[in-house]
């Protein structure tokens, strides 16, 4: 397994004083960044990609079209190396505007499995299923529906294409909290046995102090307000969020869940907000706490 975190500046200023290890950098699907940051490290690219709309590829989230695999992401794959190629399992009721956001309806979980196993398909038909991964998601709030995030969901359409799962951690235990479940029932009931990757970050419940902290970081000071109450995620570790990694890896060492080919920590990044909560005193003690649990064996 390799250590990799989110490329943000004041981690890259870290790593050239050598105060934290590293194996690599994780980066969105942005050409000058990615440049930038394998100036310092090897890089590896996580992409915009969501299935489920049905359109048998996957759509760009960024550029809100289908994917054009030749412009976005062949040259990136190529000049990376990166080994494989996510997916967001993210229907929105944009894409299924007849299923309610709290629906228990049998049938609108076969449809967005259905529709998901579409685009998986065609996307694996392009690279091979064992380069393609499946993301879990959770619930936005207000944009996907239940049986997106549910863990049969997941399940079936990764068993039934054939490809990995990315293991989001955080996302899980958003999920599992809108779905008022134990975080570990929830994950447990994942395809665990087809972990390729892994992704963990800290999960705090926002409160005022932390919407303020948001808005002064700079984001939109409604969109702060709505999340008070709420789990969010890329936030610094704590002691609950080590202990479910831990719990996490001990299933892997022991060869009873898929055995990820990198750990990454999601904390930092790029963009206005995430460089302005990338604090290096964090950084500095949470990054080589990550390194030696994912280095242990």
């Amino acid at each position: 397994m390799l250590c990799a975190v989110n490329y943000s500046r004041p981690l890259a200023d870290l790593v050239r004083a050598e105060r934290v290890p590293l194996d690599l950098y994780k980066c969105p699907a942005w050409p000058d960044l990615v440049e930038e940051a394998s100036a310092q490290r090897p890089v590896y690219i996580h992409f915009p990609l969501g299935i489920g709309h049905g359109i048998d590829t996957a759509f760009d989230s960024e550029q809100n079209t289908p994917i054009d695999w030749a412009a976005r992401i062949d040259p990136l794959l190529e000049r990376t190396r990166t080994p494989l190629v996510n997916l967001h399992l993210a229907v929105s009721t944009q894409d299924v505007p007849a299923i309610p956001l709290d629906s228990l309806d049998p049938a609108h979980a076969d449809l967005i499995v259905e529709r998901a196993i579409r685009d998986v398909q065609a996307v694996a038909a392009r690279f091979g299923a064992d380069r393609v991964l499946v993301e879990n998601d959770h619930d936005n709030g207000d944009r996907h529906p239940r049986p997106v995030y549910l863990a049969d969901t997941i399940r079936r359409v990764v068993c039934e294409t054939g490809c990995g799962l990315l293991l989001d951690i955080s996302h899980a235990v958003r999920a599992a909290d809108q779905l008022d479940m134990d975080v570990r029932e929830y994950i447990s009931a994942l395809p665990v046995e087809s972990i390729r990757e892994i992704h963990v970050t800290g999960v705090h419940r926002i409160d005022a102090a932390w919407a303020e902290r948001l808005r002064a970081a700079g984001m939109n000071a409604a969109k702060a307000e709505r999340l008070i109450g709420r789990l969010q995620d890329h936030l610094p570790m704590t002691e609950t969020d080590w202990g479910l990694l831990d719990w996490v890896l001990g299933h892997v060492r022991r060869g009873e869940w898929g055995r990820p080919w990198v750990v990454a920590f999601e904390y930092g990044g790029v963009g206005p907000v995430w460089e302005a909560l990338s604090d290096p005193d964090v950084l500095a003690q949470q990054v080589p706490r990550l390194y030696r649990m994912v280095h242990a064996d």
